[in-house]
């Protein structure tokens, strides 16, 4: 009798645990509005796959495009997606990675705001660049100046699975897998607020690539 007791008693609590579990609201309702940021996202899997949807037969200004300091010729965003635009147009400070890539792709390049030409590009793609910057707000004022109809602006998601999983706390110091150039890091909220604070952007549509490594955010000019 007390087996059967003990039993029951066993199944009860995990009902009751599993009962809670299931109807647990969210931590982040505890919170005032304030502090409570809502993003609507789609996740797409595969980045690449993502950018040459968005840049097929299109007119493309790409921002980093060297890939500095590590170039493959076989993974170069550029050269990949040279071979699916209309036209594709490179800017970034890299002068001496600039004069490599020319090697593969022939199209024009800038290092220099003022060399972009007035002429309208279907998008302006700054995939996984801005984290770089010194100066975010004058990177955004200078970027919203670009005569282009779309701009995708990506960057590392600091709250992703996989991240959160590399980051280490020992007793007395911390781990943080990242890159060594990068100054700050994004989240779908931060990314989207400094584009529209920063610069005469409004942002469309919020991504998660790379089912959730990587923000990305679509925006159009402001009327």
């Amino acid at each position: 009798m007390n087996k059967i007791r003990k039993k029951l008693y066993r199944l009860k609590r995990r009902a009751i645990k599993t009962y809670d579990f299931l109807t647990r609201k969210p931590k982040y309702l505890k919170f005032g509005k304030f502090w409570v940021q809502k993003v609507n996202i789609e996740i797409i899997d595969s980045r690449f796959n993502f950018f040459k949807n968005v840049c097929e037969d299109k007119t493309v200004l790409h921002f980093g495009c060297t890939d500095w300091p590590i170039f493959k010729p076989d993974r170069n965003l550029h050269i990949k997606l040279s071979k699916h635009t209309k036209a594709i147009h490179g800017f970034d400070i890299d002068k001496e990675g600039i004069d490599n890539l020319k090697k593969y792709v022939k199209q024009d390049y800038f290092s220099e705001y003022s060399e972009i030409p007035n002429i309208q590009y279907d998008i302006c793609l700054i995939p996984e660049t801005i984290e770089h910057v010194d100066n975010v707000r004058t990177f955004l004022e200078n970027v919203s100046n670009i005569n282009a109809k779309s701009f995708i602006i990506t960057a590392p998601n600091c709250f992703s699975k996989e991240q959160i999983r590399r980051n280490y706390y020992g007793k007395d110091f911390f781990v943080e897998v990242v890159h060594q150039d990068h100054n700050c890091w994004y989240s779908p909220y931060t990314l989207k607020n400094q584009i529209e604070k920063y610069a005469n952007l409004k942002v469309v549509k919020t991504y998660l690539l790379e089912g959730d490594k990587i923000v990305c955010c679509e925006a159009i000019k402001n009327d």
